[in-house]
């Protein structure tokens, strides 16, 4: 994840903690052998009244209350346990705690638990909730694309809204399924082509755990490209891709594994698109009759126009643009003659001589 969401954003989160406390309301009722109270005064006293026509919430509510009721003391108190820890999520995706899954739970729970959280999550929909964090997200970041690949644009609110991922999946983990902190806007590929129902906390085995990067309190990376090789990739004349993130973190291993950043960006963007980037580099120089006839007039071309996709932030993945132009003129200072002679020669003015382009004019 290129950059965080500003916890401020989940500040909204009154129904997922008035169900949470209706759950826990029903334990203690059932605990003490007395009888389940009448809608709506089951739900707490300050939001009965926006809850008192959700006859779907009331219906489910009364389905996981008979439920647990069959359940002992022990199963009852593991359920209660797992409401708890699967609400963990800074913990949880930390590695500092563990929480029981859905399937862990006792049989008979699970597809009340399941259908109760889950309309839950709809009713945000409803309640203008979802929309109101999707507006405090879009304000408060200033880069309106997706942070999980740094490509995919976000529209304003108003607009058909971004997918809200369940970060932990609701299938696994569904008391958190409501839980504004563990919802992230997500760009549509990240979502539905590669995240899908993984575990973020498990490896692709199910038992390996891992630790996860936390969408409300995660710092800003970087992406390198500077070990790259500037030549012999996909041909001859496309880098040898050597994507690292700094700083980098177990996270971000889980990161990369999950949504294939690296994969993603070496086929989709560097190698598809570093010919063009090229071309974009050769027009500026001309255009601004920048001189590249010794190394460092070229070594400061490529560094301003480093720094100009530097200050760019994210749109039309300038920052990797800038590393791609970081990488170029690191190696240029490092003294690849093959690399300065061809870039020399993509940015010297056109001269019509009627001879044979040169093997970066080509690529390009």
């Amino acid at each position: 994840m290129l950059f965080g969401y500003p916890l401020s954003a989940t500040q909204n989160n009154w129904l997922h903690d008035c169900l949470v406390e209706t759950v826990k309301k029903i334990h203690a009722a059932v605990d003490a052998k007395k009888r389940y109270p009448a809608w709506p005064k089951i739900v707490p006293s300050k939001h009965q009244g926006t809850l008192t026509s959700r006859i779907g919430l009331r219906d489910r509510l009364k389905a996981y209350n008979t439920a647990i009721r069959k359940l002992s003391k022990g199963d009852r108190d593991a359920v209660l346990a797992a409401v708890e820890a699967q609400n963990r999520i800074g913990d949880l995706l930390s590695g500092t705690c563990n929480c029981t899954p859905l399937d862990g739970l006792p049989q008979y729970v699970r597809e009340p638990v399941k259908d109760l959280f889950g309309f839950a999550f709809d009713l945000l929909t409803d309640l203008k909730v979802r929309d109101q964090q999707y507006s405090a997200i879009y304000a408060a970041t200033a880069e309106h694309v997706c942070p999980f690949c740094g490509t995919e644009y976000f529209d304003a609110p108003g607009a058909p809204r971004e997918a809200l991922d369940h970060y932990l999946t609701k299938s696994r983990y569904p008391f958190a399924a409501a839980n504004l902190r563990n919802l992230v806007p997500m760009g549509h590929k990240c979502n539905s082509s590669y995240k899908l129902t993984s575990d973020l906390l498990y490896c692709a085995d199910g038992l390996t755990r891992r630790v996860a990067i936390d969408p409300y309190s995660h710092t800003t990376i970087s992406v390198v490209l500077d070990d790259s090789d500037p030549f012999d990739g996909t041909t001859a004349h496309t880098p040898k891709w050597a994507i690292k993130f700094i700083p980098d973190s177990p996270a971000l291993q889980t990161w990369d594994d999950v949504f294939s950043i690296r994969e993603r960006y070496r086929q989709s963007h560097l190698d598809r698109d570093f010919a063009s980037w090229l071309k974009g580099f050769q027009r500026w120089a001309r255009t601004a009759k920048l001189q590249a006839d010794t190394d460092d007039k070229l070594v400061d071309a490529l560094r301003q126009y480093e720094e100009y996709f530097g200050a760019s932030g994210m749109q039309d993945r300038a920052f990797l643009k800038a590393a791609v132009f970081r990488m170029l003129r690191r190696h240029c200072e490092l003294g690849n003659q093959r690399l300065k002679d061809e870039l020399r020669d993509l940015v010297a003015p056109l001269v019509k001589t009627g001879g044979t382009p040169s093997a970066v004019e080509v690529a390009a």
